[in-house]
């Protein structure tokens, strides 16, 4: 089935706004200016007592600040020193090995496919692997004598370590503030969720409720960056700090109430379903534990005590329980903040650090199926087909031809649309000014200003919007590029232009990835985790067990919801979509069934039988054709959440049979 005209244009016009969106709200200003002067000091030293060389140092110094992954000390020195080496190298191999063609070709294509690869270590090695990329493609389009290569390489592995100079010593780093300010934004996250359950609470409708998915989401992937910055800042260190521990334990806090809130939103959705009414002292407790929570945060970022709590429990039931455990979590929750600010002292059990995560073999990296070994591959093969490109037809500085698929090509196919239109609009209007610049100013004691303000911005805004920070930064290296050479505007846009088509053909032929495939797996993921997060509830786990498990949920109830958006991105048939949908909601409201069904066990053989619908439903999801029939359950044996489990499963299951139907 074709999509209409219409659906493609809804489909355009998607990705259009989803190129002009904001990704976040503040700016960096101190990391565009961090960066800009590790650019513009060599660069002007440079121009002072020409030394025309000093250019590959600035350019060291400015991918050597994009090479900064925040954090310690310690851990910004190593990834910047990581590029330093590896950038270098790069640099100087891409020289020698820019002639003849059929050394070229491999070495480019070989140089791509390790680069990329680097992607299964974690964001911080991806950078550093398009980074490096980034450099060998520069190089090998601006070709030079071997020595002079080697010379490239010392010269930009100079600028990275001046920039981990400055990152490091200019601008002092407090080792917990990044974990401040992550789990800050936890209970932000927290307090506004709980807030918009209050406001579910009185509004009709089940759709109130289905959007609370996006705020649930956000709150995990808020966890996530907590609990990586807290890693972060606690790996390597001999010992432990008092306010350490309780950054931590504020940390964990978190991550329980995030179940909590689910358990008291899933049995507040139930009253709502069935005509209860919901007591007026919880909603009104509601309203207070969303502003205690909001305190905290203010608490934790701001360096100051948390104010002192009244939260008494509002109403009995099911209910009451729920919510008593939630107001528990944010006491203990202020009494950590406090204590932070005291010097970490109090009566606080210690919890031990988040696990490091475990990066993925070698074997299942180079797997036939892996995702990462057919995106890598994907790079390598548009990169060298864009520099065979415009080599024959001799593009001048074909280079920013391969820079351009570098950075557009993404994994996903609607992500790299949305990046190919963010460079594509970006450097168009980055060319229209660096033209204007070039027309004006000719002299660097007038352009340095101004490229050091442009720098300056286009990393400010970098997070914010990839468009704003191509078209800031156009102009500085087209004009570093060749000063005064308006032609080159031209040039750029031409360049840009081929890379991104390139990218984009790439994308949608080399094994493209089509979300409406992947959904299936990605459901039986979240159900798999439901099932086991069921055992570990009703089987007695120890906490930490429970904990484990119930981010397992959230991480996988993430990873479909995210897939979720992109499929939609995609304009496929509303027939299959609705499914799928269905998939995702039931699969992640479970969870919040689960946490609520700790509170009241059912009997040892109905358990059991929750267990396997879960398990029958997580094989069937991954599995093609129609779905078995769920195993009878006597409802009224089980408790309010056990029944509402059941009801969801069944739901699921329908939502299984009319996926396989379309199928």
């Amino acid at each position: 089935m074709r999509p209409s005209f219409s659906a493609v244009g809804e489909q355009v016009a998607g990705h259009v706004r989803g190129s002009l969106a904001l990704e976040t709200a503040q700016p960096q200003w101190i990391s565009g200016l961090r960066t800009a002067t590790a650019m513009m000091v060599p660069l002007a030293f440079g121009w002072a007592t020409n030394r025309p060389q000093m250019l590959w140092v600035g350019l060291g110094g400015w991918l050597g600040m994009l090479a900064d992954p925040g954090g310690p000390y310690h851990v910004r020195a190593l990834a910047m020193a990581e590029f330093a080496a590896i950038g270098g190298l790069a640099t100087a191999l891409g020289g020698v090995l820019a002639a003849p063609p059929w050394i070229a070709a491999p070495a480019l294509f070989a140089c791509a496919l390790a680069c990329s690869l680097m992607r299964v270590r974690g964001d911080t090695a991806a950078t550093i692997g398009a980074l490096a990329l980034t450099m060998f493609c520069i190089t090998q389009g601006y070709p030079s004598p071997h020595g002079a290569s080697v010379v490239r390489g010392l010269l930009l592995s100079g600028g990275s370590l001046f920039a981990l100079v400055i990152s490091v010593a200019v601008w002092p780093f407090r080792p917990y503030r990044p974990v401040r300010r992550a789990l800050a934004a936890v209970w932000i996250d927290l307090s506004r969720l709980l807030a918009a359950v209050r406001v579910a609470a009185e509004a009709p409708g089940a759709q109130v409720w289905d959007d609370l998915a996006a705020r649930r989401r956000k709150c995990r992937e808020d966890l996530e960056q907590a609990r990586h910055a807290l890693a972060i800042a606690r790996f390597g260190l001999q010992g432990e700090t008092a306010r350490g521990l309780q950054l931590l334990v504020l940390y964990e806090i978190a991550e329980l109430s995030l179940g909590d809130v689910a358990a008291v939103s899933e049995a507040l959705r139930a009253a709502a379903e069935e005509g209860k009414q919901v007591p007026e002292g919880v909603l009104a407790l509601l309203d207070r534990v969303s502003a205690a929570q909001l305190a905290i945060a203010d608490s934790v970022e701001g360096e100051r005590s948390a104010p002192q709590l009244d939260l008494r429990a509002g109403g009995g039931g099911e209910i009451g329980v729920l919510l008593e455990r939630v107001v528990a979590a944010t006491v203990q929750a202020a009494e950590a903040a406090t204590a932070l600010e005291r010097g970490g002292e109090a009566r606080q059990k210690p919890g031990a650090p988040p696990p490091r995560d475990q990066w993925p073999s070698l074997r299942d990296v180079l797997a036939p199926g892996s995702v990462e070994l057919r995106h890598a591959l994907r790079v390598a093969i548009v990169t060298t087909a864009a520099s065979l490109l415009a080599a024959a037809v001799h593009l001048q500085r074909s280079y920013w031809v391969t820079v351009t698929v570098i950075i557009v090509l993404q994994p996903h196919a609607v992500s790299t649309v949305r990046k190919a239109l963010q460079r594509v609009g970006g450097t168009v209007v980055g060319g229209i000014f660096a033209a204007l610049i070039a027309r004006v100013v000719h002299r660097p004691v007038v352009l340095a200003p101004i490229l050091f303000v442009l720098s300056w911005l286009a990393v400010a805004v970098r997070r914010m919007n990839y468009a704003a920070f191509a078209a800031l930064l156009t102009p500085v290296f087209v004009l570093l590029a060749e000063s005064g050479g308006p032609h080159l505007t031209r040039t750029r846009i031409v360049d840009t232009l081929v890379g991104g088509g390139l990218a984009l053909l790439g994308a949608l032929t080399l094994w493209p990835t089509r979300e409406l495939e992947r959904m299936p797996s990605l459901i039986s993921a979240v159900l798999a985790a439901d099932r086991d997060y069921l055992a570990a509830v009703l089987r007695g786990a120890g906490q930490d067990a429970v904990v484990a498990a119930r981010r397992r949920v959230g991480l996988a109830a993430a990873n479909a919801e995210a897939a979720l958006q992109r499929l939609l991105g995609e304009a496929p048939p509303p027939e299959r979509v609705e499914p799928v949908m269905a998939l995702v909601a039931y699969a992640r409201r479970m969870s919040g069934s689960i946490t609520w069904l700790g509170a009241q066990r059912p009997a040892a053989e109905d358990a059991l039988l929750l267990e396997e619908m879960l398990s029958l439903l997580a094989e069937a999801a991954g599995s093609p054709g129609l779905p078995p029939p769920l195993p009878a359950v006597d409802e009224s044996r089980l408790p309010e959440p056990g029944r509402r489990l059941a009801r969801q499963a069944r739901g699921a299951h329908s939502a299984l049979a009319r996926l396989a139907g379309q199928g």
